[in-house]
């Protein structure tokens, strides 16, 4: 089968974009939230948050530690904080072919007086796979809309 579908999902979030961004590019804050329940990351790095800057994460099964997803990323777009794209290798999901690179991009938009929309592009996939990385991407956004709550009213308000 051919990979030529992609996956789009959105959500609002009662949260400037500024720090919604921030969850997903600095490796502190994405080791907090990203991951399907029964998941979490174990390991998150960044180099330079730039245009061709790279970054990786490596998920892992709470209740089977060799069980891991790992993503080595180029980011082929970096404006902070509208819109960052990255050129992706993922290994150890078994619906993802790691030789074949996936496009991440995540738009960042101001909704409302201090929300925001964010919207998810990822492929392409399989078709008979990508109504399930949907469904991990709504999982993975109810854990951020989670830890945005906690951010938000622990320690202050970003």
């Amino acid at each position: 089968m051919t990979a030529n579908v992609m996956v789009v999902v959105e959500r609002q979030f009662d949260t400037p974009r500024e720090a919604v961004f921030r969850a997903w590019v600095e490796p502190e804050e994405l080791s907090r939230w990203r991951g399907s329940p029964g998941w979490h990351v174990e390991e998150a790095t960044a180099g330079d948050r730039a245009l061709g800057g790279r970054h990786h994460h490596v998920k892992v099964r709470d209740n089977d530690s060799a069980t891991r997803v790992t993503t080595d990323g180029v980011y082929t777009e970096y404006f902070s904080p509208d819109v960052f794209v990255s050129r992706e290798r993922i290994t150890g999901d078994p619906g993802i072919d790691p030789e074949e690179p996936l496009e991440l991009r995540v738009e960042f938009t101001k909704y409302g007086r201090n929300g925001t929309l964010l919207r998810i592009i990822q492929g392409p996939y399989d078709p008979d796979v990508a109504g399930w990385h949907g469904e991990g991407w709504e999982k993975e956004l109810t854990r951020l809309a989670a830890y945005l709550g906690e951010t938000s009213t622990v320690g202050g308000a970003r």
